[in-house]
Formats: structure tokens, sequence, C-alpha cells
């Protein structure tokens, strides 16, 4: 009796999080029941609260040697080789599991999840309908089948999935999250705020869906400022607390080089936009002035990664520390300016940056929208995205760069190709945008430019298009406005971004979308000499096209509304004389604008840094 009223101290100690006491109480009671198979697997579960991973290993092993069709411990074991990432093992083990119990749902749930992760997608298929055999209404089945569709851009089948998944779950926040998420991927915004504020209602501490939800809304038609705001606060109030026991005092660094310390913090570092922009600009950042320190929160590593970690002076991986101690790190770096390159995108740390772990904080280049938070001082961007009037739309300090918010240098040797100008009796249009940017609204205004210029065709290059469901989904939009199949000329993903480009000549005028605008896309485009077309909106998002126009001198490419936009689509098309001089000149025209000028662009960013830390000081 002794014995099971020590075990039942033990697990009472495990779920109150007392890991340590419970240790304590195991070895205990190991010391006289060496043998006992539960105690062994406890002790296993106990060893893993406290990361030690190999010794919980060898206690499971321990548990299934004494009693070798322990499920429990068989089923601990492979959770814990799952996470490990040593799939090879997992599936051994996995199939150990079934050989003692066929029918465990949550081990064909794991070996399917496995599958999927080794990319063996129709294993993966099997195991998660092996589920539904044995349980038609196995909600986790649903789910797992959803993300499984979705990693193979099959969206109908997800869709269908994630709502089997919430029928048989009605509580299944994970499940609203990721069809939130989806529906986001494919433009349909208010569907998406839709799923978010079910997971928001049913688990209001599960921060990413406030994330997910605040960036849909800067493209729903029912923006509203107010809402925005609250919501950021909400997203804050969502996030674990800090121990502010935990967090280090460090002695500050004196500073002999005199040299402010710019810390960056993404989770893009590699071939992305955003890695693209920041590239470019720190190449010509004084080594005199600045240090530069990077907090990589990714495992990504290309050729892009590469180089970035040869400009920074100190490169430092965060995506396996927790906030804490990455605010001591921060600390123990004494950053001067810290700068967040996510917003609400995707692996962001603004829950580093609520607790302020740099005197100045700034937000630029990942997020072209407020991040609602009090505690980042400044959001950068230029005259045309963010005129000072738009000020009340910011919880940060707009800082305007004098030109404009962002620079890009394409080092790709690539021709434009000027023979396709001979001769030419017709017009290609092309977007090579995102899809989720390309919304019912932008489908209607393209589709009436292709119905009142003659022989026009328009290219649109994506990679979801890379499915042909989407593809046939697309068509149809367009077929019912009343264009033909043949007008519309679709392609899915490049294998490298200079096969990407070369796509450009087939291209004579590039339309942006709209509510949400491009920005490396119509760069990449004026670069290859495809002139944008662009729409004026009201928020940084939808002013970027403006901005790279502006800057190119080619304010009569800037439409004011949708009628505008029409017109000025047939009136550019139908002058081919024109519109092919101009093509012939833009290459050399971007290269001479403030879009290119790295080295100018770097100036302005450091005057940027030096003002912002000189009014920190003075205000100190």
């Amino acid at each position: 009796m002794i014995f099971e009223e020590k075990i039942k101290e033990i697990i009472q100690n495990y779920n109150l999080g007392n890991f340590l006491k419970a240790e304590n109480l195991v070895k205990r009671l190991l010391t006289r029941n060496s043998k006992d198979h539960q105690l062994c697997n406890i002790y296993g579960l106990i060893l893993l609260k406290l990361h030690k991973t190999e010794g919980a290993i060898s206690y499971f092993q321990r548990s299934i040697h004494i009693k070798s069709n322990f499920f429990e411990a068989h089923f601990n074991l492979l959770k814990l080789l799952y996470d490990l990432k040593k799939y090879d093992e997992a599936i051994l083990q996995s199939k150990k599991c079934l050989k003692i119990n066929s029918k465990s749902t949550d081990t064909l749930l794991l070996l399917g999840n496995l599958y999927s992760k080794l990319n063996q997608d129709n294993k993966s298929e099997k195991y998660f309908r092996e589920i539904l055999k044995i349980n038609s209404e196995d909600s986790n089945a649903y789910y797992s089948l959803a993300n499984l569709f979705k990693k193979k851009v099959d969206y109908e089948k997800a869709i269908d999935n994630y709502k089997f998944a919430i029928k048989f779950n009605k509580n299944y926040f994970a499940a609203y999250n990721n069809l939130g998420a989806l529906y986001q991927e494919i433009g349909k915004f208010d569907l998406a705020i839709l799923n978010f504020k079910s997971v928001i209602k049913i688990n209001p501490s599960f921060s990413g869906a406030y994330q997910n939800y605040l960036f849909c809304l800067n493209f729903s038609r029912y923006f509203d400022l107010n809402l925005y705001l609250k919501l950021a606060q909400e997203f804050k109030q969502s996030l674990p607390k800090i121990d502010l026991d935990k967090i280090r005092q460090f002695p500050k660094i004196i500073k002999t080089d005199k040299k402010i310390r710019i810390g960056f913090v993404s989770g893009d570092y590699g071939n992305h936009p955003v890695s693209y922009y920041l590239l470019n600009t720190i190449n010509h950042i004084s080594d005199e002035k600045f240090k530069l320190i990077a907090y990589s929160n990714s495992n990504r590593m290309d050729e892009t990664t590469i180089e970035l970690k040869k400009r920074f002076n100190v490169w430092r991986k965060i995506n396996h520390l927790n906030d804490t101690e990455v605010i001591n790190l921060v600390k123990k770096d004494s950053v001067d300016i810290l700068f967040d390159l996510s917003g609400h995108t995707a692996k962001n740390r603004l829950s580093i940056f609520v607790n302020k772990p740099a005197p100045v904080q700034v937000t630029w280049c990942g997020y072209n929208a407020s991040t609602g938070l009090k505690e980042i001082d400044y959001i950068i961007g230029d005259p045309y995205v963010v005129p000072l009037s738009d000020q009340k739309y910011f919880t940060e300090k707009i800082f305007q760069l004098p030109n404009t918010f962002q620079c890009i240098s394409i080092n790709d040797d690539i021709k434009i190709d000027q023979s396709r100008y001979q001769d030419k009796k017709n017009v290609t249009f092309g977007s090579f945008n995102n899809l989720s940017k390309i919304n019912d609204n932008v489908i209607d205004i393209w589709s009436e430019i292709l119905k009142r210029v003659e022989n026009s065709k328009l290219f649109l290059k994506a990679k979801q298009l890379d499915n042909l469901k989407i593809v046939e989904n697309i068509r149809k939009k367009f077929q019912k406005n009343g264009i033909s199949t043949e007008k519309i000329i679709t392609e899915g993903r490049s294998k490298t971004r200079e096969e990407m480009l070369k796509k450009y000549n087939q291209i004579d005028i590039a339309l942006d979308p709209f509510p949400y605008s491009g920005i490396t896309t119509s760069l990449e485009a004026n670069w290859m000499g495809v002139p944008l077309l662009t729409k004026k909106g009201n928020n940084f998002y939808s002013r970027t096209g403006v901005s790279i126009n502006k800057n190119l001198g080619m304010d009569d490419w800037i439409a004011n509304n949708d009628k505008d936009y029409i017109s000025k689509a047939i009136s550019k098309a139908s002058d081919l004389k024109k519109l092919f001089q101009i093509k012939k000149e833009l290459r050399n025209k971007f290269l001479k604008s403030p879009l290119s000028n790295a080295k100018q662009y770097a100036k302005h960013f450091e005057n940027c840094l030096n003002l912002i830390w000189k009014t920190y000081l003075e205000k100190k």
C-alpha cells in the first residue's frame, strides 16, 4: 500500500510541475523497486521534463526490458524518438507499438506524420486513412490529412478535411487556425479572419491567432484601426509572462570604439526578400561606426545566409532559445538599437520586443504595417508609403527615409530580350505575385482590361500554379467574366531566381494587385524592363507600388481608382511604339534611381540610425 501511495505522490508532483521533487521521490523508490516497469516508465517521463533525453530513453528502454509488451513505455519512447527527429528509429519503434496494439490510433497518427516528414506522402495518407477505418470521426486524422493536402497544394481537399476535423471536435483550435492560414494563403482574408476569431474564442492564450488576425486585417475591406490596436494589446496579454527574476542584469559594456550596436531579429535569413534588402543595405554600412549583430530565428542555411553571415560582426542562433534566454542574450550583447524584421509574420519574435531588451526598438522591412506595440519605437518608411498624416495608424513613430523605404541590387547578369519588340502587335500583361494577393476584385478589373485591349493576354506566375486544380479554378474565375482560357497563361515556381527573372521577357506590362501590392516582384519587373501599373491605396501595404513608380519618375503609371487603373492599362497598351521605348530605357532608369543605389540608401539608413540614437540619448 505504501508503494502505491508513493507512486500517487510522484504523479501528483509531476502534474503540478514539481519535477525535481518527483525525481527525488522516484530515485528513493527505485532503490527497492528497480524492476518495476511502471516506475521506470514514470522516471523516463520525469527525466524528459528535466530535458535529460538520454536518461529518458534509457528508462523507457529499461521499462520495456522488464515488461516487453508494456505499451505505454513503447509509445513514450516512440514519441521521444519522433521529437528528436530520429525518424528511422521511430518507424521501427512504431512497428513494435502496433505489434502490441494494432488499433492504436495514436501510433498510426505518429507514423503518418513520420512519413510526411520523410516526404513519403502516399504512406502518410495510408496511415491516416487506417485511423478513419477504426474511427470515422477521429478529428486528429482529418486534421493530419488536411495538413498533408495543404503541403501538396491540394487546397480543396485540405479545406474539406479541416472542416471535418472541426465537425468532430468543435474546440479544435489548431484546425481553425490552419484553415484560417490556408484561406489567408489563397487571398480569402475575410474567411481567414472568421477562423482566427474562432481560435481566440476557444483559446485566448494562443498568440499566433492574434498575429494571423492582425496580418489579415491589413487586407480586409472592413479594416478598423481601433480593432487592430485592441487586438495588438490582446496579443501582448496572450504571451507567456516572463519571470523577471530570471532576467539578468549585465554590466554595461564600455564602448572604447564608440560604435552603435545594431541587432537584427529575423526568421528569414536566406533566400527571402527580407534578406535581399538587408544584404543590400549592410554591405555598405560603415564598419567604423556600427557593430552589426544577427539573431537568427530559423535553421535556414543557403547561399544568401552564408553571404549575410560574412557581413555581420556577430551571428546568434536563437530559434532553440526561449524568450528569457534571448532577452538575456540581447542584454549581454549590449545592443543599442534592436530591429524587428518580421512583424506579425511567420517566425517572428515580437514577444522579445514586448519586454524591451534594447533601449531603442525599430520595425522595418518584413511587415509593412504597425505592430501595434508601444514598446517598438519606430517604423521605417518613406514619404510615399507612410505620409506623416498617417501617424494615427501607428503605435510606432514614423521615420521617413528620403526616397524609398527599401532598395535592391540584382547582381544576375540577365539580358532583356528586345527582339520581342520588333513587329509585335499585341500586349501581354503579367503578374508574378503570390496568388493570395489576387482577389476576386482584382480578377474583375483585370478581366475588364483583357476585354478592352484587343488580342491581349495575361501571364500569371506563382508557386500555387503548380497545382492543376488551382490553375483550373483561376481560369474559371476569368471565364465567368467572359475571358477565354487561351488569354490566361499560367506557370508555377521556377527552379532558380535567374530562371524566374528571364520570364519577365514574356511580359510587356506588369499589373500590380490591390490592396496588397507587390514589392520584390515590382522591383524585379522594372529591373527587367517591364513597367508597373499600380493603384494608390490607403495604407503602407497598398502604396508600395506608388513608392516604386515615384522613385522612377513614372507618376503617370499610378492610378487613383479602379476606373483610372483600367483606363491607364488601355492607354499604355494602345501605343506600342511608346511602350517599347519605355521598356528599352527602363533598366537604365532603374539602375540610376534610388531604388538601386545601395550606397546612397545605406547612407540614408546610417543617418536614420544616428538620429534615433541621438534622440534617445538626449531624452535620457
